[in-house]
This record gives C-alpha cells, structure tokens and sequence, in this order.
C-alpha cells in the first residue's frame, strides 16, 4: 500500500489500482468546509488518474462518519453556514457522479452528511455493528435538493420513510432498506470492500461509466433542476435561521 500525504483531513491511499479515501478529521471523522473540498479534490485525483481504477471511501477508527460539524456551524456567521452547504453537495455529488467504480466501506456509524457520503458510492458494505440513517428532522434541520434525490435513488419508494422517521437503522435494517447492499463482520469489512472494488474495475471502464451515467441521469439532472434550485435557496435560508441555529445548539448540550 503506497499513502499520499497532500491532504490534512483525510487520507489516500493505494493498492494496486484501488485507491482509498480514509475520513479522519477528528475522533467522529466529522464533515467541515475543508474536510469537504479534500473529500471532492480526492474525487477529482482519482477521475483524473488512469492507474486508477476503483475508490474506496471509509473512515478512520470506529465510525465512519458523524455527519456535518454542528460546532463548526456555530462557531462561524451564517454565510459560512452556506459555504459548508455548499461544499456538501459538491463533495457528496462529485462521488456519485464519479465514472469510475466507487465501493463504501462503512464500518461504524454513518450519521446524516456521512449517510448521504455513503449513499453516493456505487457498493455500500456495512459493518454489523453499525447504524447509518439521516437523522436531519430530528436534529430540526432541512435536506438540500441533492440529498432527497440521492436518498431516492439509493432507496427508492423507502426514501420518504427514511427522511420521516429520522433514526438511525442497524446494518440489518439498512440492508432492507436499500442504504447498504451487504452487511459483514468488522473483520471481514476492507477485505470485501477491497474485493468488491477490484471485480469492478476489472468490468470495461468506458462501458462501465457511460452505463453509471445512465442510471444516475434522472436523479442528477432532478438535483440541478429550477424547481430544486429554489427550494435550495429555501433550504440555505432555514439552515441559517436563528432557530435552526438554536436546534443544533441544544443538540451540542451535555445529556442529564
């Protein structure tokens, strides 16, 4: 395995023709601004790169991601609440729209934005101990455009109950629901993600990107339409309201 130092929020590295994205901003792999532009100039690299053929994204320790960084949110005026958004979709939509084979390795909790991370992968393995959900509703924050419809091409009609519900599932229930394909032992874990990856960059890489384009059209161009566009105004506007900000402020207070 080679690793390659540029990034300071996340790692890459390589074996073989597979890369690996490793999340590992702090002890809950949370998702800021800078987390998020190296998780898309990760992407990037890796399109860009002929010798590699796969991506691999997991993260550090033992959770795979928190989410978005509530402190973060707080601790800066609201206009980087809409940059923070903003590098959110960029992130989690370069990786769906990524052509090459992308393969999540979630071997711990995949909570919010690290669900919606997760989602955007082509094969998503998890952990059996781990529970992943979007869990936006009950924090009291609202879901951008592009995560809807990543949530309803990843779970199809489930997707509305998902979003309601607003809990974390076990790797079980995630598997039914369509936000895993395959639950393992931790142990077993990268060894399969690793597999998983290797069989699909051995298919045609051409054929394989244009067949992803395909599938994925409608929920991209659903995710840039005019309609999507406004309710995203609606959406930054919410995230930056002093009641939002008062919801995620009770959600960073200590239980009992």
């Amino acid at each position: 395995m080679t690793d390659t130092p540029q990034f300071q929020r996340i790692k890459l590295s390589r074996t073989g023709r597979t890369a690996v994205l490793t999340l590992a901003s702090d002890k809950v792999n949370a998702l800021d601004r800078d987390v998020l532009d190296e998780v898309t100039a990760c992407v990037d690299r890796c399109e860009r790169d002929p010798d590699i053929g796969a991506l691999v994204v997991t993260g550090a320790g033992s959770l795979f991601s928190a989410g978005v960084n509530v402190k973060d949110v707080l601790d800066n005026d609201t206009a980087h609440t809409g940059e923070l958004l903003s590098a959110l979709s960029t992130a989690v939509v370069s990786l769906f729209r990524c052509s090459k084979p992308t393969v999540a390795a979630i071997n711990g909790s995949a909570i919010a934005g690290g669900c919606l991370l997760a989602c955007a992968c082509d094969q998503r393995l998890v952990a059996d101990d781990a529970r992943i959900g979007v869990t936006e509703l009950r924090v009291g924050v609202a879901f951008p455009t592009f995560a809807i419809e990543l949530l309803k091409h990843a779970c199809g009609p489930k997707a509305e109950q998902l979003v309601f519900d607003a809990r974390l599932l076990d790797a079980d229930e995630a598997c039914r629901f369509g936000l895993a394909h395959r639950c393992l032992p931790r142990s077993e874990l990268d060894a399969a993600a690793m597999a998983s990856a290797e069989q699909l960059a051995s298919l045609d890489a051409r054929a394989y990107g244009l067949a992803k384009a395909s599938i994925r059209r409608a929920a991209l161009s659903a995710m840039d339409d005019e309609v999507g566009r406004l309710l995203d105004r609606q959406v930054s506007g919410h995230w930056q309201a002093d009641q939002t900000r008062a919801n995620l402020e009770r959600l960073l207070k200590p239980k009992g």
